[in-house]
């Protein structure tokens, strides 16, 4: 079943290129001065929005260099790769980087998230360059010198759905995207990236492929980064 997505009011549809529709499933509203995403079905978690000025995101400014996700795109006291993040969903990883130094441009298939990430990098302040299209296709038509040093990807997983207490945002992402259709995009990333990808999975989950196996893997409580050097 498809569920509907629609904005609030019609200048805000407009703007967003969603339908006018108050009463879908998801309706886009603007409250308190940032753009949220409202699930108005019945048991539905509290509002979906972005925002980067939070605990988590001091947490990990703080800790910099010394982050899993840091480590696995090769940041070092002097370099900070460029970074095509093509599974970018609300950007807290993408952000992060960002904001230790890495030139992150990120890709989003849903216009919807897209809309929800884009007002909270605005807010934020950051300038970080964002794309609405299929990953494959943005990566299939960058030229040679367009390439990233790394290609970041964070997919969506069945088997999180799995688990208990899933947080408010994977419930909402699960509800808009459905699951990645990872094969290709980790195919096209190898194709892209000029020195690594970067996967990331939940901390027991399986590698992507069978072969081949990542050269290095760096583990958190709950994810790991594996990584696939691509430097010919």
């Amino acid at each position: 079943m498809t569920l509907r997505v629609g904005a609030a009011d019609k200048a805000l549809a407009e703007r967003l290129a969603v339908p006018f529709d108050p009463d879908a499933e998801f309706v886009l509203e603007y409250r308190q001065g940032r753009l949220q995403l409202r699930d108005l079905r019945d048991g539905a978690p509290s509002p979906l929005f972005v925002d980067f000025a939070s605990h988590e995101i001091d947490r990990r400014r703080t800790a910099g260099r010394q982050l899993p996700v840091a480590r696995a795109v090769g940041i070092k006291p002097d370099f900070t790769p460029s970074i095509l993040d093509a599974t970018i969903g609300l950007g807290r990883d993408a952000y992060t980087l960002h904001a230790l130094g890495c030139a992150v441009t990120g890709v989003e298939r849903s216009p919807v998230i897209a809309a929800l990430l884009e007002d909270g990098l605005q807010r934020a302040g950051a300038d970080l360059p964002l794309l609405v299209g299929d990953s494959c296709d943005v990566m299939a038509r960058l030229k040679p010198d367009e390439r990233p040093q790394v290609v970041y990807l964070d997919p969506m997983f069945p088997e999180r759905r799995k688990s208990a207490g899933v947080k408010k945002e994977m419930q909402y992402m699960q509800a808009i995207l459905g699951d990645d259709d990872l094969l290709p995009l980790f195919e096209a990333a190898l194709s892209c990236a000029t020195r690594r990808v970067v996967v990331k999975r939940p901390v027991n989950a399986p590698y992507v492929v069978e072969s081949p196996k990542p050269n290095h893997t760096f583990a958190g409580k709950t994810v790991r980064f594996d990584v696939y050097l691509t430097t010919r």
